[in-house]
């Protein structure tokens, strides 16, 4: 038994397509899940610009903007378990479209909010409304695409994140003068819903197979020490086992906790007030700098879905690629943070280009386990990336505060910070590199007749 698919834009509900997804059509598919993906990002850094306004406008601490934008990352780990449920349950097309109605009604509330609460009851609804971009978008990939593209999607996706990221910086700068920081939110609003319709009416849609049952018993004769079983997707120990008890998801757990997380963290906040308030750069030129690093961001992703089918021909891995720009990405770091000359932001661009490979991560964990599993460790990997983003984002704003109430100077407190950051991120990848010589990766076979067929 294998999955069908069938569309709704042509109108011909008996058609069957053929896997993996080739052509316009798989085209049309990977734009609806990227048109979401932009809205996501650009929700995601806008606090980077609009920073300075919500600070004059609430009368907020260093802290209390580290919490402002970590509340957004608390709506999107609240939602992972559940969503990578309903993902496996339900489609990415239910999901997606249901979840980001909460994006929009967070947008609306941010807009309309009087007093820090409530915008940060608001941060916290616009994360859990955006959390099933990119996660769908990685379970839909798994399901209709072949697995040797799973990379190229990954970065595809991202350049249409960072482009969302580019919206939000110097264009939003612009803007914000005449429409303010409440009309910049309203406007998200309107995007969000856009982005909905255009899911609902785009993604496959998921219909029951009627020898489910027959199919279901069948799998469940043929598990093997060596396979994942199909087990139906809930929140029990059975269902999580796999992935928990999987060596290789905790060899790759710090990647994703402390490097793409505290990345996040760093893209997202405090780049920004960085540049202003350690290398004193007016508001305008800092915009303009975290534009182009978004810039060359973009053009990072670009090139790494253009090189990796190249090297694996040369026979370069995907993960072999990841680990040397993860490592260079530690030496530009420490260059961009502490070798504050006037060309600084030349090291900052450099570690745009090799943190890009940070996403390859989550492209390959999930061909490590069946395609039916691809929800739950999509975003279970997911929640540990958002939790670390959490704590770098916050965490670097209680190091600011702590440091300026024993009487340092700014930059000596966000050296302070930064530091404490870059160690963490150093134990963190040693422990990928050695990690395999004490557990070993588990593979399993995947099992590609599925319990039930999608119609489109």
């Amino acid at each position: 038994m294998s999955r069908t698919h069938h569309s709704h834009w042509y109108g011909r509900p008996n058609d069957h397509l053929q896997l993996p997804l080739q052509g316009s059509f798989a085209l049309r598919i990977f734009l609806c899940f990227a048109l979401a993906y932009f809205i996501s990002y650009a929700f995601r850094t806008i606090n980077v610009v609009i920073a300075p306004d919500l600070v004059r406008d609430l009368q907020i601490s260093n802290a209390d903007l580290g919490l402002l934008s970590s509340a957004y990352f608390v709506g999107f780990g609240m939602t992972q378990i559940p969503l990578g449920l309903a993902l496996d349950r339900f489609g990415p097309r239910i999901t997606e479209a249901w979840v980001m109605t909460l994006a929009v009604i967070g947008a609306i509330i941010f807009a309309l909010a009087e007093n820090f609460n409530t915008l940060v009851i608001a941060r916290v609804l616009i994360g859990m409304g955006v959390s099933a971009c990119l996660m769908a978008a990685f379970s839909g990939f798994r399901a209709w695409y072949a697995p040797s593209q799973q990379g190229q999607l990954a970065s595809a996706m991202l350049v249409f994140g960072t482009s969302g990221a580019l919206a939000s910086t110097w264009p939003v700068h612009l803007v914000t003068p005449y429409i303010g920081w409440r009309g910049v939110f309203l406007v998200l609003a309107g995007l969000s819903f856009l982005a909905i319709l255009i899911l609902y009416f785009g993604l496959p849609v998921r219909k029951q197979h009627q020898q489910h049952q027959q199919h279901q018993q069948h799998q469940q004769h043929q598990q093997t020490n060596h396979e994942v079983s199909n087990v139906k997707a809930n929140l029990s120990w059975d269902s999580y086992r796999p992935i928990l008890t999987n060596p290789f998801f905790w060899r790759i757990l710090p990647l994703g906790t402390f490097c793409y997380g505290g990345f996040i963290a760093i893209q997202t906040l405090w780049f920004g007030p960085w540049l202003i308030e350690v290398m004193e750069y007016h508001p305008s030129t800092a915009a303009q700098i975290v534009f182009g690093f978004n810039t060359v961001l973009l053009f990072a992703y670009l090139f790494n879905a253009w090189i990796l089918p190249k090297l694996a021909k040369r026979g370069v891995d995907t993960m072999r690629y990841m680990t040397w720009m993860v490592g260079a990405s530690m030496i530009m770091q420490a260059c961009a943070y502490f070798w504050q000359t006037p060309l600084v932001w030349i090291w900052w661009y450099l570690f745009a280009i090799t943190c890009a490979s940070f996403v390859l991560a989550q492209s390959i964990i999930v061909l490590y386990f069946p395609k039916h599993y691809s929800g739950r460790v999509s975003t279970t990997y997911n929640l540990t990336l958002f939790i670390g983003a959490f704590i770098v984002q916050w965490g670097i704003g209680h190091l600011l505060d702590l440091g300026i109430a024993l009487g340092w100077k700014k930059s000596s407190a966000y050296d302070l910070a930064l530091v404490v950051f870059l160690v963490v991120q150093i134990a963190g990848f040693i422990w990928f590199l050695i990690a395999p010589k004490y557990f070993p990766a588990t593979f399993f076979r995947d099992d590609e007749a599925e319990d039930d067929v999608v119609k489109i």
